[in-house]
């Protein structure tokens, strides 16, 4: 296992990899973005080109290819070597990894792409006419039927074609109660759910005619968790991210209609409402979210809850709402992709959207209605997390509903004045985050940059007693060509490991030997003068008495120490 990681570790290129995540930019060897660990509107999140390393400064979290992949696929370390090795054509003997989830989850994907294959072909058999006239008066091409690979799922034979190792863990059958096994499926055009990474994991199916529920979706699985997929991010990512939003719409065919008619960062929720774990992954993405959900009460309410997560997620939030009653589906096809461009461009923000929405509802003439109104839109915009966004949205919605600033103000309890001065009151007192010297830095970077350096500085280990990078400049003298991240996962020490992360990803000339060597006495000198403050401590504490000849010989054997040039003390 050691020798394949170290192989595809070599061959990957980490930018490539967290460029499917997060957004890049800069030129050069460091690039920044939005962290995908935590929110924030300002990148502290950097890659490094040449050391294929990444770093956020916000939240401290960095590494390799690997532990990008592991913190954000929540992946097993065998599983992220076969992730990164997939995206570099790199093949993996089935003894490379010994997981015996990540063999689970590999029997799974293959099961639902030999199922995905079978239903694709049903579609076009004489069973499937039916499906086959949905898709005609949905107005879907052949080219994009083919592009998301959708299907149809007979009444019956999926498990004789399958002939799975355990049906039911795919998702696709059900046990009954007497023990029998059949198809969840059953005369349905099935749509393929992915990865991000473009793997199925799952399938939607749509009723053909009057048949309850009109959507039904795999059972939860090792690969599928509703709460944690949108419907064709995999394809959408990089339009959404190159447009800076995402717009999101309920059902499947709202999702693929779009697509079709040129609106590509378009992804679906498939449920009633977005869950926390779909807002996060489309915050890996984008600044701003447009919601475009169906016009009936229940696609409403959705939207609606949906906005206090996308919130608190730092995410701009706009509301699109179709004329004509139309969901996304029935518009495109009928206004053309051009229109709707335009409409997704001019969409209100939500603050926006809700009092319109509440004039429509409300008689703003009566006093309380209007209280009302105003009350409900502020529930929402108290949920903006920058406070001066949240100032001038405040200001705006008074204008809006002509009422005084300072009762919207208050409510939201935000002030436009400067605070009161208040007198300090003095706090206890704050721990002193601990960092590394500039010498234990510039070892750091001289071993990675020159491993033959790093053996030219092993016999000086010793001398970094006191240094808080010994463990890792210990590891690293001895072995330059092992692989730091390897080395920090060996240390027990969390801010150690942050730090040293950190450091890695500061910008740093070629050290020299001499340069090297200079940072060692630097390191070994400041050990010797704090123990030789120590000393004398003692020697006061001796008095008029004789001083003990251990702590005489120590001062002695310092004080040579100090006057001698690192190649002497070898």
């Amino acid at each position: 296992m050691k020798n394949l990681a170290e192989t595809v570790r070599n061959s990957a290129d980490i930018v490539r990899v967290v460029s499917d995540y997060v957004t890049l930019k800069g030129t050069g060897a460091t690039l920044k973005g939005l962290c995908p660990f935590h929110s924030e509107k300002t990148p502290s999140f950097s890659v490094h080109r040449d050391k294929q390393y990444f770093y956020c400064f916000g939240c401290g979290a960095g590494g390799d290819v690997f532990s990008f992949v592991m913190t954000i696929e929540k992946a097993t370390f065998p599983e992220s070597v076969r992730i990164v090795a997939e995206k570099f054509g790199i093949s993996i003997p089935e003894q490379g990894v010994d997981d015996g989830k990540a063999e689970e989850r590999k029997e799974l994907f293959e099961a639902l792409d030999r199922a995905s294959n079978y239903f694709r072909k049903m579609l076009s058999g004489e069973e499937a006419g039916p499906a086959r006239q949905i898709l005609e008066k949905r107005k879907i091409s052949a080219e994009f039927a083919e592009r998301f690979r959708v299907g149809y799922a007979p009444a019956a034979g999926l498990l004789a074609a399958l002939r799975p190792r355990d049906a039911v863990a795919t998702g696709l059958f059900v046990r009954n109660e007497q023990g029998e096994i059949y198809d969840r499926f059953r005369r349905r055009l099935m749509f393929p759910i992915w990865n991000d990474r473009g793997k199925v994991i799952a399938f939607g199916g749509r009723a053909i005619g009057d048949v309850q529920p009109k959507y039904l979706n795999s059972s939860e699985s090792p690969l599928y968790s509703k709460s944690n997929v949108l419907y064709a991010l995999h394809v959408a990512r990089n339009a959404a991210q190159k447009a800076g939003r995402m717009v999101v719409v309920e059902g499947y065919f709202d999702c693929l209609s779009l697509h079709q008619g040129g609106i590509e960062n378009v992804v679906a929720s498939c449920g009633t409402s977005l869950t926390q774990q779909q807002v996060a992954i489309m915050a890996r993405y984008v600044p701003e979210i447009v919601m475009n959900y169906d016009p009936d009460t229940a696609g409403q309410n959705a939207m609606r809850k949906s906005i206090d997560l996308l919130l608190a997620k730092n995410l701009r939030v706009r509301i699109l709402k179709l004329p004509g009653g139309l969901d996304p589906d029935d518009f495109i096809r009928r206004e053309g992709g051009e229109v709707y461009s335009r409409l997704i461009a001019d969409a209100p923000y939500f603050w926006q959207y809700l009092m319109t929405e509440a004039a429509r509802q409300h008689d703003l003439d009566q006093p309380s209605a209007k209280a009302d109104a105003v009350r409900d839109v502020l529930q929402c915009v108290a949920k903006i997390q920058d406070r001066v966004e949240q100032l001038e949205v405040a200001r705006a919605v008074a204008e809006g509903f002509k009422v005084p600033e300072a009762l919207v103000f208050e409510s939201l309890h935000v002030s436009p004045r400067r605070p009161e001065v208040r007198p300090v009151v003095p706090k206890a007192a704050v721990a002193v985050r601990r960092t590394l010297s500039p010498s234990e830095k510039q070892l750091i970077h001289a071993v990675l940059q020159d491993q033959e350096l790093g053996r030219q500085l092993e016999p000086f280990v010793d001398f970094l007693v006191e240094a808080w990078s010994r463990p890792i400049l210990e590891q690293l003298f001895k072995d330059p060509a092992r692989n730091l991240e390897v080395v920090l996962e060996s240390v027990e020490d969390e801010e150690l490991r942050s730090e040293v992360r950190a450091a890695v990803m500061e910008p740093f000339t070629q050290v020299s030997l001499e340069q090297a060597l200079a940072s060692v006495a630097q390191l070994r000198d400041a050990y010797l003068v704090k123990r030789e403050m120590e000393i004398r401590e003692q020697l006061k504490q001796c008095g008029s008495g004789a001083a003990p000849l251990e702590l005489m010989k120590m001062q002695m054997d310092i004080a040579r120490m100090k006057g001698l040039s690192l190649e002497k003390t070898r």
